[in-house]
């Protein structure tokens, strides 16, 4: 249950004026699971990721009770000052939590959300760092809500947070509304000349996006696109980008989703670059995802989810032709009973199948290779967990487990 604090946490950093009219809002997800994932893409490539290893040298079934099993758990704060006249300030810290184990603490160090806004009639601007659209779009139509076993995010390739950004959101005339934001360091700070050596991480890489939206009487219609520009030598990608399409429709006792989208890089041209990575300059590269997907509100605390997402990479003739096409899909399928507004049951299967080349894909080249091969969207697949992701390369998986929102 949300719990509203008058500004009691932080009476030492207002004064008396603004102590009377601020407000703290604790918010979070307690996600608790037993899971059992096996098929793993190293039983079949050669190479592979983490995950137990049987005595043929193999990776065998992994099972346990884990954390943030079909949401990731956090706790978060949301503090609102209201300015008069129709105006706030919005501030938000979040953290990621590490409940099933104790090494690390409860407090993991997962960077999520932080962000301070002024909201009024004009809309809202935000600095900090804030989910992407792309992500709350995805979100919006997956019926797993990009969350856990049967997430959409095991596949679909997206960017799903943003540091250093300024972003805007407007108001909403008749269901109609968008989002625009820039960033001028995807993440972590600026370098000093402002051209990165790496794409290890993602510095001095800059971002535009902007993504429109339609509600409306169940409807919801979305369009992002964002454009990534490499500031960095020798790292053999010149830009990123992403534009994807989104619909679902809720009928009542059936709400439909659906998505189709592709991410284009261009590979940089400098000869430089090319010897480095491995790249051919003369090929750009091309991501083509889709989702599909419904929840059946069975009763009032009742729900069954299905969908299905794959996606394409296209190579091109990527490192001398010797690679194919990468191909993945997943079905996937959960029942969900809520024992009360905040607080459910849950039980989620997804099974994904992969060729050959996506299978290896994540394992291969190394380096600068692999990071730009990353970027333009060549990644590990497989069924995760909301706080371990998709590169655990196991291809089955399923999560049973009680989840409660606070």
């Amino acid at each position: 249950m949300q719990k509203k604090l008058i500004a009691l946490a932080i009476a030492g950093l207002v004064s008396a004026p603004a102590f009377a009219q601020s407000s703290v809002t604790i918010y979070g997800t307690l996600d608790y699971g037993y899971t059992v994932q096996n098929n793993h893409v190293g039983n079949y490539a050669g190479s592979f990721g983490v995950g137990n290893v049987d005595r043929t040298g193999r990776p065998g079934a992994r099972q346990g009770l884990d954390s943030g099993v079909s949401k990731a758990n956090r706790i978060g704060f949301k503090v609102t000052e209201d300015l008069g006249n129709g105006l706030k300030v919005i501030g938000v810290l979040e953290n990621g939590l590490a409940g099933d184990k104790t090494e690390t603490g409860i407090l993991n160090g997962t960077a999520r959300q932080s962000y301070a806004a002024l909201a009024g009639g004009f809309g809202t601007v935000a600095f900090g760092r804030h989910y992407t659209p792309q992500h709350l779009f995805q979100s919006a139509v997956d019926p797993f809500s990009a969350n856990g076993v049967g997430s959409s995010a095991n596949v679909l390739v997206k960017d799903q947070r943003l540091s250093n950004l300024v972003a805007y959101i407007s108001p909403s005339w008749g269901g109609f509304s968008f989002i625009t934001a820039y960033t001028n360091s995807y993440e972590a700070d600026e370098s000093v000349d402002n051209k990165s050596l790496s794409l290890l991480n993602l510095r001095d890489t800059r971002v535009i996006a902007f993504a429109p939206s339609f509600t409306v009487n169940g409807l919801f219609v979305g369009l992002n696109y964002h454009q990534a520009k490499f500031n960095m030598q020798n790292t053999g990608v010149e830009h990123l980008r992403v534009t994807e399409g989104y619909v679902s429709y809720d009928f009542g006792p059936v709400k439909v989703g659906a998505l189709y989208g592709q991410r284009k890089t261009a590979l940089n041209d400098d000869p430089a670059a090319t010897t480095t990575t491995g790249l051919n300059a003369d090929t750009d590269l091309k991501l083509t995802q889709w989702l599909v997907g419904a929840t059946w509100k069975i009763s009032a605390n009742d729900s069954l989810l299905v969908s299905y997402v794959g996606r394409k990479f296209d190579f091109g003739d990527l490192a001398g032709g010797d690679l194919a096409d990468a191909k993945v899909g997943q079905w996937a399928i959960g029942y969900e009973h809520a024992l009360s507004k905040r607080t459910a049951l849950y039980a989620h299967y997804a099974a994904q199948h992969q060729n050959s080349n996506q299978r290896v894909a994540g394992y291969d080249g190394g380096g600068t290779l692999e990071a730009a091969l990353g970027v333009a969207g060549w990644r590990a697949s497989g069924v995760g967990l909301s706080n371990i992701g998709g590169t655990t390369g196991y291809r089955q998986g399923v999560g049973i487990g009680l989840r409660h929102d606070f």
